[in-house]
């Protein structure tokens, strides 16, 4: 099978390597749909060492059940599934106190093991899950992401009626947006400063307000759109460093910013302390996606999340690295790109 791989820092190639049998307790998925992600670029540059070298990435992503190992019960062939990349040992100290998020020897599918940027994947039964009959196979690569997004609103513990400024217009500040808006949010403010995203969340009714900081002033503008209050609420999804130090001066009274970009591990933020004293902020970090694929995929077929005109490419294996460099330069106006092995 033809597989998509990363060898170091910038370097990739496409090659083929052996389609192995699954084991006893495995699945072999057919991949029908990978949908790029931001980490993935990260290990593209190397400047988020999650894993080592060479790497077949895609972790987003749904497909046809090929075949099962001998105690796989609840799979067959030809059913659609999605997966839930993220594999915890269910025995270390964080995964009995329920937070397998951070177990001690978590594996992920894309980042230790040959993820689906390739023909064909094998995958523990137990982080799979049947697609609904009304999502596409594309649709239900966004299971992940929107897992993850889930669980990072979870932790915010939104109650309705928040005023809520996102940072990031891309796939992810998209869902953030519409899960807001599910929630009761009465005020979503959109923050990005490139054009053709700032258009997109424009068309969207889930955005009350979209702001361009290279043309308006962040600061003001929030001030005047909450007659001086600040925002309940801050959702930090573009990773930078600029936009997480703006989204803590934004927020209000007892307001609260989600750290759910992915900032680069060696740079810093300046915040002044008597700020999150005076104001009682919280800070909240959000990561990956415990117990919440279930829900997700709730989400995407009720239409409470709808990603269909997220999708904005649809690729092949040899394409990947170009279109690395067209997300991170933001370039063919692309939002989410969607891999066909």
């Amino acid at each position: 099978m033809k597989v998509f791989e990363i060898t170091g820092p910038n370097v990739s190639r496409v090659r083929n390597v052996n389609l192995k049998e699954p084991g006893n307790n495995e699945v072999l998925i057919k991949v029908r749909a990978c949908g790029i992600c931001g980490t993935d670029i990260h290990m593209f540059k190397g400047d988020v060492k999650l894993a080592e070298y060479p790497i077949v990435p895609g972790h987003e992503f749904s497909g046809e059940v090929i075949s099962v190992g001998n105690n796989v019960k609840d799979f067959s062939e030809g059913d659609r599934v999605a997966v839930d990349p993220n594999i915890a040992c269910g025995g270390c100290y964080y995964c009995k106190m329920g937070m397998p998020n951070f177990c001690e020897n978590w594996r992920a599918i894309g980042i230790h093991l040959q993820g689906a940027c390739a023909e064909y994947v094998l995958v523990p039964q137990s982080n799979v899950y049947k697609i609904p009959e009304n999502l596409s196979f594309e649709e239900a690569a966004f299971t992940e992401p929107v897992s993850c997004c889930v669980h990072g609103q979870d932790l915010l513990n939104l109650k309705g009626g928040e005023s809520i400024a996102i940072f990031g217009l891309g796939p992810i500040g998209l869902i953030h947006a519409q899960l807001a808006k599910g929630k009761g949010a009465s005020n979503i403010i959109g923050v990005d400063v490139v054009e053709y995203r700032i258009k997109f969340a424009e068309s969207k009714e889930y955005f009350d307000h979209v702001i361009n900081p290279r043309e308006r002033n962040v600061l003001e503008e929030i001030s005047r759109i909450t007659k001086g209050k600040g925002v309940d609420v801050v959702i930090e999804a573009s990773g930078s460093i600029d936009a997480f130090e703006t989204g803590t001066k934004i927020l209000g009274l007892n307001g609260k910013i989600l750290v759910f970009g992915v900032a680069p591990e060696d740079k810093l933020a300046t915040l002044k302390p008597f700020e999150i004293y005076r104001k009682q902020l919280s800070i909240i970090g959000s990561f990956i996606n415990p117990f919440t694929t279930e829900r997700a995929l709730r989400m995407l077929s009720s239409g409470v999340v709808q990603v269909r005109d997220i999708i904005s490419h649809e690729i092949g294996l040899e394409e990947i690295e170009s279109y690395y460099k067209k997300i991170e330069k933001k370039e063919d106006n692309v939002m989410k790109v969607m891999v066909k092995p």
